[in-house]
This record gives structure tokens, sequence and C-alpha cells, in this order.
């Protein structure tokens, strides 16, 4: 069977010690049938020079190399400049200071050609970066979560999956039908990544994500990990949300879905820049003039988050002074995303609260902070019971599920899907509540300041404040 071509773009700027990393994996691809397209924005530092050392290179391997040179105008018109020469079946981007690994292609290809259903994919990565002159793998960064195909957008905007574009393919058609390239903005220098993360998951296509990290991520090349002040930071998060608000105003949607999704833009720029002044990874460089902004992002944060909820929460400042903000923002989130959680428990005055699986090692990290709420046990079963069994001082025994009562509720703490089936079997229909609701109230229980009917609002002049 012929291999689709895969149109692969990537746009250079003065990498001269990086490129032909990225090149070299290129060529070490499983997949065949690429078109390389190469975009020389205007690179002064003999990076140029490595893309014609390289051309015959592979043109040999059997690729089709396209080069574009331009002045230096930004990575919006250089990415731009190679979404116009694209002729390929699947497109894909590349920054030319990472690299790939040799199926990076050939999965989320071969994937694509063999389900006609599916319109992009999606795969994970894993940063690289140096630690006392060591290149040293980090943490894989996981596209599973994607998976549901859910408020994509939503959780593209407030950070909660993955926001890079290079580890998307899509078949050119779906973007010829989301109009990712009429629609390009070519206004900004530094970032890109709303105006493919919009169209695309605004344009209703079903993605397949990959949790094999097939990309490598060289983070301390990257001009997003090298911001040293706080200017620099506004200033790209800034063109960010410009971005985003570009994007979304030119998409397919109602104006009161255009402006929520405003109204979160301005929330995940907030997040953004609490990140750099209090949670770079280590080894990051940090921002050297963090005192002189906290108090003022963290006032500012204070009156962003009254404005977009209700009834406002009127948070103390001092808690965006720290990591400590980062579990306020995850309740936030659950708010926008999930808000159903926060009204999950039904409890009346002859509910008894029991926990499932009271010995595991979940239950004793969790059913501490349990205590005084409304969720606290007073029943308490594990498969593993005998007579001698407590915890805290509370027996604990086999499960009795013939003495449920429809009242009751059962929390459950193993994650193990088949013992949720397995209670739920067994449950007579009461309610059950699984370990991630019970961390999301948790979560929620610990800021009394927001209100048990808090919810996110917007206006139609939410679209006015960038």
């Amino acid at each position: 069977m012929m291999q689709s071509k895969v149109s692969m773009v990537v746009p250079c700027y003065n990498k001269v010690n990086d490129i032909g990393t990225m090149l070299e994996s290129v060529m070490a691809q499983v997949w065949d049938n690429i078109e390389l397209i190469l975009v020389n924005d205007g690179s002064t530092d003999g990076t140029r020079e490595v893309i014609s050392e390289y051309e015959s290179r592979l043109q040999a391997r059997g690729y089709q190399v396209v080069i574009v040179d331009q002045m230096n105008a930004g990575c919006c018109a250089a990415v731009y400049a190679g979404l116009l020469k694209v002729t390929g079946d699947y497109f894909c981007l590349v920054d030319c200071d990472d690299c790939l690994e040799p199926e990076y292609v050939s999965v989320m290809a071969g994937w694509l050609d063999e389900h006609e259903d599916y319109d992009w994919a999606a795969c994970s990565y894993r940063p690289y970066f140096v630690r006392e002159g060591k290149v040293e793998p980090g943490q894989i960064t996981s596209a599973a979560a994607m998976s549901d195909n859910k408020q994509l957008l939503e959780r593209h905007i407030l950070r909660k999956i993955i926001t890079t574009s290079w580890v998307y393919m899509s078949r050119v058609s779906y973007l010829k039908r989301c109009r990712l390239v009429e629609n390009f903005c070519v206004e900004r220098r530094k970032t890109y990544e709303p105006l493919f993360a919009v169209p695309l998951m605004l344009g209703g296509g079903k993605l397949k994500s990959f949790d094999a990290p097939l990309y490598r991520f060289n983070r301390f090349a990257s001009d997003m990990y090298s911001f040293d002040s706080y200017e620099k930071v506004d200033k790209y998060y800034t063109d960010y949300s410009y971005l985003y608000k570009w994007s979304i105003e030119r998409a397919d949607i109602s104006q009161d879905e255009k402006n929520r999704l405003l109204a979160l833009v301005r929330l995940g720029k907030v997040k953004d820049c609490l990140y750099h002044l209090n949670d770079m990874d280590l080894g990051v460089q940090a921002v050297s003039d963090r005192d002189q902004y906290i108090d003022g992002i963290a006032d500012s944060t204070t009156s962003l988050i009254d404005e977009l909820f209700d009834p406002k929460p009127h948070l103390a400042p001092d808690i965006f002074k720290s990591k400590a903000y980062m579990k306020l923002m995850d309740v936030l989130d659950q708010l926008i995303l999930e808000p159903d959680k926060f009204s999950f428990i039904e409890s009346t005055s002859n509910s008894r609260i029991i926990a499932y699986g009271a010995l595991g090692k979940v239950a004793s990290a969790i059913l501490p902070l349990l205590t005084g709420t409304k969720i606290e046990p007073n029943l308490y079963w594990d498969m593993s019971a005998d007579s001698s069994s407590t915890h805290r001082g509370n027996v604990v025994t086999q499960p009795k599920f013939n003495e449920l009562q429809r009242e009751d509720i059962i929390i459950i703490f193993p994650g193990a899907p088949e013992i949720l089936q397995y209670v739920q079997e067994r449950s007579q229909g009461v309610q059950i509540i699984d370990s991630t609701l019970v961390k999301a109230f948790i979560r929620r229980n610990t800021f009394s300041e927001i209100a048990s009917d808090c919810v996110l609002i917007y206006s139609e002049n939410t679209e006015r404040k960038f």
C-alpha cells in the first residue's frame, strides 16, 4: 500500500547548534513519504548553511525538500510561509531545535491511513534539559488526557492538556475544513500555538492521542524557558492571548461561546504569569525581578477572579505569591470544566458514609482529610479485614452489601475500574463516590471563600480586555 505523503513544516531561525540533530532525526524516520518544508526566517548564524548541507542527503533519503528563504519576520510568518507550500495528505510542525523519535511520523500517519473517521492525532513528548553540563531526559508530558475529545480548547486555555502544536498531525483536508490557513495570523513573532489549537479543537474533528513520547523537546533551547524578567513573561503571554483572541473571533461559534472562551483566556494568562513567578521547573532560569511585580500580579489576579466568578470569592492576594495558588486554580478549573463535581453529594440525615477499601494506601492518605467534613465516614469496609482490623481507632469490617440502605453513600478508595464495577454491581443503586471525586471535594473544601454555588460569569465586554 502506498504511504500517504506527510508535509512537515520546520520554521528555522538561528539554531545552528541544534538544527543538524533535528534533521538527522527526520532522516531516521521509518516513514518514507515525507515532504520537508524548511523555512529559513532570515537566519544569520549559519543555520541556512546547515540546511544547504543536508538538502542533498534528505533528497537521497527519498524526501521532497522545499526550502523557503525570507527576511526575518518571526515564527508565525515562517510557519505561514511553510503552510502555503504544503502538498501532502497530512501535516505536522516541528521546531528546528527539537528532534523526533523514529516512529513520530509512522505512528500517527499510519493510524490516520487506517482510520478514515479520525481527522487528527497527537502524541506525548519528553523534554530534555541540561543539568551540570549533562543532557538529561525529563518527565513525559502525556497526550492521554486528550483521548476523550472533550472540552479540548477549554482545557488547552487552562493548561490542563498539552499546549504545544508540534505533537499534532492533521489531515490537510481537516486544516482546510477548519480554515486554519485562511485565518492564520502573522502579527506575532514568538509563538503560534493558539493558531493551531483553536481551529483544530473547535473544528469537531475526531482526535486520536498516543501516550508514547514520540517527540523530544529541547527545553534548554526554548525561548519560553529563558525568560529572565517579568517584562518578557508578560510580553510573551500577552501575544499568546492575542492569538487566542484572533482565532476565537474568527471561529464559527456563537458570540456567547466566544465570550466564555475569551474569559478563560484572561484566566489562562494569569496562570501562565504566576507559573513563571512562582513555579518554574528546577534548572530553568528564574524571573530575576519577581519581587518587583508579585504584589501587583497577586492583587490583579484577585480582582480578575472576583470579576469572572459569582459570588465573588474575595480571595486574599497572598495566596498568589507562592505555589499555593496551584491548588486554588485547580478548584476554579473544576468549577469551569466540571461544575457537577462540586454538587455530587446527595446526603440526608439518614445517610451513612461508607469507606470501601479503608485499609489501603489511598484510603490512609485521604481519610484523615475528611475528618470533620460532611463525607467523614462512619462505616469502614475492606475485603482484607479481619476481626482485629481498625483504621485510626475505627473498626474495619468485611463489606456488608446486604445491609445497605437507599440513603447510604459509598466512597471507593482503590482506583482500579474493576473494583468500581464490582461495588456497583453489589450496591443496589446507592450513591457511589470514587477517590477522584473525593480529591475534588477536598480541594473545594479547602477554600471556604468559594461559595458552593460559585459559577463562571462573562459578558460582551470580555473580549475587549486584552
